[in-house]
């Protein structure tokens, strides 16, 4: 019997094994993305930043739009598509949609030229038909992008030329085929986690094949775990007490789980009635956060240890904030988020330690949010991008800018470098914010 030699010349096999010591005696070794932290005036290299959280660490930031209208960079015209934007040294990366193929599309960051684009299936369009395209964000792991494709089509791409590594369908891989058996009723969203050497995905299946761990060199399978509904939600990899875990949104369930095997650490159970989870858990110190729409509220958990045994407290469950799609930022013990689903969306501040609600203001509506220097930057499904300052007082709009983008922008905006990325289903956007 052959066996496989992965890119170091090593057996696949002792990879494997080598692998789980691994992380089973350094639990989260720095990833490349917690590399590229260090550097947050170049790089957004995953989906919600540096940490997955949402925040920008930069501050010499132009974020008085009203006395200063930032210039724009370039504009491009990518195509159709949901992906966010990564943008890690001199290049670009987000998903499209062209013709009757779906692509993954890299752009110089000066110029905005495209400079190579890579087919990763046919065109989708999902259930409902709100919009084709990918939806998962392209993760970037040194001089490597690993994206997950809207049908599981799961692969690994070199960052300057496009050029395939390897490829595999995350459901033939594990089996997966989760209790609804809607997998693909609005498309796999979740971006891949790097870690270690490992690329976390959440397939969804109801044979211990809910969460796989795919080996970064190869896309071999490592492990598979949990028996939960699907979910379009990102895993995280986060440090509770001391201790590295993956958290995994199901679409019943949030996961804490071991990174090495997929052991279940603990469990909290969360959902809506169409168990149709979307929106990125939120982790300040030993607490998560988690919210979902359609009637499912938010929880603010402690996670606990004691005696190797986990647990989650609930601290407070209220239906006054319910996030669709955006993840919600805290601020400074504030909570803020989109509140709604298929009526009107409100933005909503909510304080962290109480869940009380502080206020709510009818803009910017439907948005997708990120943070930085004490400021929410949104962008409005109607393609207007706001600045609102990140205060317990009330809406205060510090920016507005309308016509760059169009209609269902739902797409997270990116920020590296001074300079904002933004999308709709055609255009995308570099805008420079730094101060002049």
């Amino acid at each position: 019997m052959l066996c496989p030699i992965s890119r170091t010349g090593v057996p696949l096999i002792a990879c494997h094994i080598l692998a789980l010591c691994w992380l089973n005696l350094f639990p989260l070794a720095a990833s490349a993305q917690e590399e590229a932290a260090k550097f947050p005036d170049r790089n957004w290299p995953q989906f919600l930043g540096p940490m997955r959280n949402g925040h920008s660490p930069e501050s010499n930031l132009n974020l008085d739009w009203l006395a200063h209208p930032p210039r724009t960079r370039w504009i491009a015209e990518p195509g159709a598509g949901y992906t966010s934007i990564t943008v890690v040294n001199q290049r670009v990366f987000l998903g499209a949609q062209r013709g009757d193929s779906d692509f993954i599309v890299c752009y110089n960051r000066e110029t905005g030229r495209e400079e190579w684009s890579y087919v990763i299936g046919r065109g989708y369009q999902d259930v409902q038909q709100q919009g084709p395209g990918p939806r998962a964000t392209p993760t970037i792991d040194g001089d490597h992008l690993y994206s997950l494709g809207p049908s599981g089509q799961l692969f690994c791409l070199t960052t300057a030329e496009g050029r395939e590594v390897w490829k595999v369908n995350i459901f033939q891989a594990t089996g997966a085929a989760d209790p609804a058996g809607e997998n693909l009723y609005w498309g796999m969203s979740g971006s891949p986690l790097v870690v270690g050497n490992l690329v976390i995905c959440q397939p969804g299946g109801d044979r211990d094949n809910s969460v796989a761990a795919f080996d970064k060199e190869t896309g071999a399978v490592i492990w598979k775990a949990a028996s939960t509904y699907r979910s379009y939600a990102s895993p995280l990899a986060v440090t509770l007490h001391g201790h590295r875990q993956l958290l995994c949104y199901a679409g019943d369930a949030l996961l804490g789980m071991q990174p090495a095997t997929g052991q279940i650490l603990w469990r909290y159970a969360h959902q809506n009635q169409y168990k149709c989870n979307c929106a990125t858990p939120v982790v300040i110190g030993n607490r998560v956060l988690v919210s979902t729409a359609y009637g499912g509220g938010s929880a603010l958990l402690t996670i606990n240890t004691a005696d190797e045994r986990w647990s989650a407290k609930e601290d407070w469950n209220s239906r006054r904030l319910q996030s669709l799609f955006a993840t919600p930022i805290v601020i400074d013990n504030l909570l803020f988020g989109c509140h709604g689903d298929l009526g009107v969306c409100t933005l909503r501040c909510l304080d962290l330690a109480t869940g009380k609600l502080a206020w709510t203001a009818r803009e910017p509506g439907r948005c997708a949010m990120i943070a930085a220097a004490g400021h929410l930057i949104c962008l409005s499904e109607d393609g207007t991008l706001r600045v609102v300052k990140a205060t317990r007082e009330g809406y205060v709009e510090t920016g507005k800018i309308d016509g760059l983008l169009r209609a269902r922008s739902w797409a997270t905006p990116a920020l590296a470098g001074g300079h904002l990325f933004a999308r709709d289903q055609q255009r995308l956007i570099c805008l420079n914010l730094q101060k002049e």
